[in-house]
């Protein structure tokens, strides 16, 4: 099935026009004069003729993609009209485009699994490869399930991250602007009071001072820097290797770096799961959860742990000796693989880390909150008790 795009007379002579999914050109007309539509122009929809919601597509719509074509398979729809059905209906423009080389690639015989890793490179690292063991084993919607809850997981862990950072980091977006109001606003028209002569101020007061003066009188060399500044840190949001850059320094605070460390193995225990249950061998499920992981250090110990265990070694032995998980981590472990049954222990391990991490998240806000509050009130407070200083000095120069 396909998507056309005509416009045309309806039977009242006004002018209509409208989208209609048809297999041809002459089932789409055929369409259009049962409904009594006489068309002046027809044409097949593409990527590219389409009206989209938004250009780009987030991981919550690539999570979506995923999710509905394993319902369509599942349900018992073909490969090719499942992927035609959801990449025609698709709101987000890149992943259109992404779709419809996906599908031309599946009308010229290649694998879902070669065409996606051609044309949705954007996707988690394990997709392709848990699409092609389900292609294998001929369970290719239970694969694609796999792959959609597994991004739900991670959507949801990010999620939590970003909840628990938004308020601490608004007021601190708050103070800051606050601070700059007081330097540009406030402390010029107390500089104006006090005049040129400064040499009776507290040295605390003179440099408060004197940095207001030289913001205000080169406002706009301050406002290029305050705007750098902001350029600079939507960059570091926006840029991929930045966030890990940033995630990776986070993970040496105290508070901040135990809530990461929960939730990133989580991650790494879903993911390896994930791919156990879909039919990957031990060695390669960990290659792949070890795609989930930001820290170096903890990837690089799971490096070492993986070629132990190509060596010989059990897997709860190898993890100990080479990772930072704790022992009740490698107690599961050893306990999922005596009993045969590592993945769903995997599983179980991630839904106890993930409830970890949400715990923790919470005492990290608690925490976060009145600190930020703390430094803010700080910063203030030094302002306004430069100027209170500043003030009180004239008075005694005066007497």
């Amino acid at each position: 099935m396909a998507g056309f795009v005509y416009r045309g007379l309806n039977a009242e002579g006004a002018t209509v026009e409208g989208r209609i999914t048809a297999a041809d050109e002459t089932d789409a007309l055929r369409q259009l004069e049962s409904q009594s539509i006489a068309p002046f122009r027809l044409t097949l929809e593409t990527p590219a003729s389409r009206k989209f919601a938004r250009k780009k597509a987030r991981p919550a719509d690539r999570h979506r993609f995923i999710r509905q074509l394993a319902v369509l398979l599942r349900a018992g729809a073909p490969l090719l009209d499942a992927f035609e059905t959801v990449s025609s209906e698709e709101p987000c423009r890149d992943l259109a485009l992404e779709a419809d080389g996906v599908r031309r690639d599946l009308r010229a015989g290649s694998r879902l699994s070669v065409a996606m890793k051609t044309h949705m490179d954007v996707l988690p690292d394990y997709a392709p490869r848990l699409i092609e063991l389900g292609e294998a084993t001929g369970q290719v919607p239970k694969a694609l399930s796999d792959i959609a809850t597994q991004m739900e997981h991670e959507l949801k862990s990010a999620a939590e991250i970003r909840n628990a950072l938004a308020y601490p980091a608004f007021l601190a977006v708050a103070g800051g602007v606050a601070v700059v109001f007081m330097f540009l606003f406030i402390v010029p028209r107390f500089a104006a009071l006090i005049g040129d002569d400064r040499t009776a101020l507290p040295a605390l007061s003179r440099i408060v001072i004197g940095l207001g003066v030289t913001m205000r009188e080169n406002l706009p060399v301050t406002l290029v820097i305050l705007l750098a500044i902001v350029g600079g840190i939507v960059f570091l949001l926006r840029s991929r290797k930045s966030r890990a850059a940033v995630g990776r320094a986070l993970y040496g605070l105290p508070v901040v770096g135990s809530f990461l460390r929960s939730a990133e193995i989580a991650r790494w225990a879903r993911t390896c799961a994930t791919a156990l249950s879909g039919g990957a061998p031990l060695l390669e499920a960990l290659i792949l959860a070890e795609g989930s992981l930001q820290s170096p250090r903890r990837r690089q110990g799971l490096a070492e742990a993986r070629r132990a265990i190509r060596a010989g070694e059990a897997i709860d032995v190898a993890l100990r000796a080479h990772t930072d998980f704790d022992a009740m981590t490698i107690n599961l472990v050893r306990t999922g693989r005596a009993s045969a049954s590592l993945d769903e222990m995997l599983a179980f391990l991630a839904d106890l880390h993930e409830e970890e991490a949400r715990n923790r998240a919470k005492r990290l806000t608690a925490l976060a909150e009145p600190m930020a509050v703390l430094f803010i009130a700080s910063v203030v407070g030094l302002v306004v008790v430069s100027l209170v200083l500043a003030m009180t000095s004239l008075y005694d120069v005066a007497l």
